[in-house]
């Protein structure tokens, strides 16, 4: 058993603590949850994409005895206040009121215009047919480079004056001489279209107020308690709040920011109604209104030289940010993290533009701007090698980063801190014996079965730094905070137990199991002892501002303050033992939860013993030392700087540790449908040190398939009028187990040389590379037709018009 050692069950696949309770239905989500006199809310959403609201009486519904509280646009503007501009809102130019519900216009389908609270679910959905809306309707805009272009006819935000919200250049290096000394340009054209993860869960939310102590407590699935926090304590005014967050039926980005509306609005029905509300979305809500992944278009323009090297790229993105600017510069700024992938490059330039159209405002979908921005890097890395007549993997060997160059400082600030990009990549092509399959590619080919190989590599960024958003927003008067603040506190019980308090949210990744694999080995007792409490609760939790289920930041952050954490209960621990037993602490052993004189087994004693001690006889006690046994300890990464914050020359540490997977995709295309069987999926990553295997692998084979299924098809679909076409799961195409292919993975870790662990990010990974890897190999099995891949999904309807293009 250990001794201080936090890696004694590090690496092991102990047994899951959560498992048993969430697969046998014992989970405790927010719709399980009910309180005395509590009503339901449904909401009353916009049925056109663009409108300007003349006016809604409501009278009717208020008149129902069954109806205890309506809020309508007057009420949220007469009641409410708008949020604070967020970080991803700093670039605008003028300032622009956004409520929780519409004002005065309603800008997408689904847009909550009002909101009910009764007796029951049906009622309060029977009495939105009672409020009535008088809509002037507005043409709609849809299209991005319409807008671009200047010529549309709808502004959205008259504030603006267009619908071109945002712009902005980030450049590193020399550019300009990388392009003018290049011996050839190759030029691209891509897209990534709207999609989402589709959580099990949908939005869940119940809200209570205490009139007498004006204190609003509520029970919600978000992932980042802060957001919700400070959004209330924007739009009501309150000042104690209280966030309760349980069981998390999956996140994925999905209950990070729009969750904010209709928690400010359900708290508002509570207010309103002196009752505690509860509201629980619906499929078809979710998919309308809860916020999908950005469209993206990109213009990508390499700098190379003859023999493969990258030494330059540029990139014009455009982004379809929906009808918000509250998360204007999300998909942009987070290309930060990943902007130089795994790859060597010192010059980039980015040009991005964010234009706001007609359709749900977009979310930080798993990875945010990543995919993008490794789809930009994978394509237009395939494209030097198709100009060069190379093979891809050859480019990529010449311009990866080598291990030998670690830690690796990247053009934009980032530090990578260990990988071998070169060993990874190899061992994937062994591993699927990338030769063999070449030959057997061309055999097949003369048979008329068309098989393709993507092969494709990306860095999985993890831990995020607050100041990251500060890089494009240098006059940003309001900071929202730097580097990453965050929590643990850790209680010997006084019958020896130890209870564990995360300051993060968990929405099913098993932090109950891994964070006792840590404690444990510190504290000298098994994992089966140590129970994480949830759920997460703002009033008693160790949170700061890296509090959140998002961004690969539980690895660093919540593993770095239960280290801390466990190691200052057991210093304490032992010298209370010491005293007792008098010994000096550092002569002391801990085993089994049994604190031991070596050499003398009768002087021990149990956590039971010392917990006794600690919390009921204050004469056993050392002097200077403090009653009971409980610690906590704030974790803030100690390897922050440099470029923590950025300055003049923009360089910032987006996010602080860097796995990285190289993937290989196997597909066979059948030309005469379109459709596309992915065969074999391989990846080998590093994820640094693997605290349980399980769990780590769980994370890759959700990942993978997230993106596997984006490549191929799920996605939102409007048209021209700004209605979604894709409201339900069949519509939007969602992959199922049957259609998911079996994912290979293989773990070649280079332990990070800044973690205690050497642990780095297992969470977005896979969904990073893996829509390039699918591109890539598509296009592979199709180059007999001349088809190029720039644009997702493949639908197999898009697949077999490439084909007639291409042959046309």
């Amino acid at each position: 058993m250990a001794n201080g050692n936090p890696n004694e069950y590090v690496g092991l696949a102990a047994r899951s603590k959560e498992g048993p309770r969430l697969v046998t239905g014992h989970g405790r989500y927010t719709d399980d949850f009910t309180e005395p006199g509590m009503l339901q809310a449904v909401f009353l959403r916009s049925p056109h994409a663009h409108a300007r609201i003349v006016g809604v009486d409501a009278a009717a519904a208020l008149n129902r005895p069954d109806v205890f509280a309506v809020v309508t646009p007057e009420d949220m503007e007469r009641d409410t206040k708008p949020f604070r501009p967020g970080r991803y809102a700093a670039g605008l130019k003028k300032p622009i009121a956004e409520y929780a519900g519409a004002v005065d216009k309603v800008r997408y389908v689904g847009e909550p215009v009002g909101a009910v609270a009764a007796r029951d679910r049906s009622t309060a959905e029977d009495v939105l047919e009672s409020i009535a809306v008088d809509y002037e309707i507005l043409p709609a805009n849809t299209d991005v480079h319409q807008a671009m272009a200047g010529d549309d006819p709808s502004v959205i935000y008259e504030e603006l004056g267009a619908n071109l919200a945002w712009q902005g250049t980030l450049e590193y290096g020399d550019t300009e001489k990388a392009f003018r000394e290049a011996d050839r340009v190759v030029r691209e054209n891509l897209k990534i279209h709207r999609y989402s993860s589709t959580p099990l869960e949908p939005l869940a939310c119940i809200a209570s107020f205490d009139r007498f102590s004006r204190k609003l407590t509520v029970r919600t699935n978000t992932q980042v308690p802060e957001n919700i926090y400070d959004a209330l304590r924007d739009a009501l005014q309150l000042d104690d709040i209280r966030v309760i967050i349980p069981d998390i039926g999956g996140g994925f980005g999905q209950k990070i920011h729009l969750i904010r509306k209709y928690v400010v609005i359900v708290a508002l029905l509570a207010i309103k109604s002196g009752r505690p509300v509860k509201w629980i979305e619906d499929r078809n809500e979710h998919m309308m209104a809860a916020g999908h992944a950005c469209e993206q278009h990109f213009d990508v323009e390499a700098a190379v030289k003859n023999d493969g090297t990258v030494t330059g790229l540029r990139f014009k993105e455009i982004d379809d940010v929906g009808g918000s600017v509250s998360t204007l510069t999300i998909h942009f700024t987070n290309k930060l993290n990943n902007l130089s992938n795994t790859y060597k490059v010192q010059n980039i330039r980015a040009d991005g533009y964010s234009v706001v159209t007609n359709r749900c405002p977009v979310i930080p979908n798993r990875g945010i701007g990543k995919p993008g921005m490794c789809y930009i890097w994978e394509r237009i890395i395939d494209r030097v090698a198709q100009d060069l007549e190379m093979d891809p993997s050859e480019v990529r060997f010449r311009n990866l980063v080598q291990p030998e160059q670690m830690p690796y400082t990247t053009p934009n600030g980032n530090v990578y801190d260990s990988g071998d990009y070169p060993g990874l990549l190899k061992r994937a092509l062994e591993k699927v014996d990338y030769q063999g399959l070449k030959d057997e590619q061309a055999r097949e080919r003369e048979k008329g079965r068309y098989l393709g190989i993507g092969v494709v590599i990306g860095v999985e960024p993890g831990g995020r730094n607050a100041a990251r958003d500060m890089a494009i927003f240098p006059e940003m008067k309001e900071t929202p905070g730097s580097g990453g603040i965050n929590g643990a506190t850790i209680k010997l019980e006084k019958n020896g137990t130890i209870a564990l308090y995360l300051g993060s949210p968990n929405c099913g990744q098993a932090h109950e199991t891994t964070t006792a694999q840590v404690a444990a080995g510190i504290l000298g007792v098994s994992p089966d002892v140590i129970s994480t409490t949830t759920p997460f609760d703002s009033d008693i939790a160790p949170w700061g501002v890296a509090a959140a289920n998002s961004g690969n930041n539980f690895h660093l952050y919540d593993i770095g303050s239960i280290i801390g954490a466990a190691t200052q209960l057991r210093e304490k621990v032992l010298k209370v033992a010491g005293h007792i037993l008098d010994a000096e602490p550092s002569e002391l052993e801990i085993a089994d939860g049994v604190v031991t004189v070596p050499g003398y087994p009768r002087r021990k004693l149990t956590f039971a013993e010392l917990g006794k001690v600690a919390y009921n006889n204050q004469s056993l006690l050392p002097e200077g030392i403090d009653a009971g046994l409980q610690t906590t300890f704030y974790y803030t990464f100690p390897h922050a700087q440099p470029n923590m914050v950025p300055g003049k020359d923009r360089r910032v540490r987006a996010q602080f540790t860097f796995g990285a997977g190289a993937h290989v995709a196997v597909v066979e295309v059948d030309p005469r449908t379109g459709k596309v069987d992915v065969l074999r999926y391989l990846i080998v990553g590093d994820n640094g040190t693997i605290i349980n295997p399980g769990v780590v692998d769980g994370q890759i084979y959700g990942s993978a398939a997230h993106g596997i299924a984006v490549a191929l098809g799920e996605g939102f679909v409007y048209d021209d009028d700004g209605q979604l076409l894709t409201i339900t799961l069949t519509d939007y195409g969602k992959c199922s187990t049957a259609e998911t292919p079996n994912v290979e993975v293989e773990h070649a870790p280079s332990p990070s040389a800044f973690t205690p662990l050497g642990q780095k990010a297992a969470g977005e990974g896979a969904a990073i590379p893996s829509p390039a890897a699918i591109a890539s190999a598509v296009e592979n099995a199709l180059e007999p037709f001349g088809v190029k891949i720039r644009h997702l999904p493949l639908t197999p309807e898009r697949v077999w018009q490439l084909i007639q293009e291409a042959q046309a």
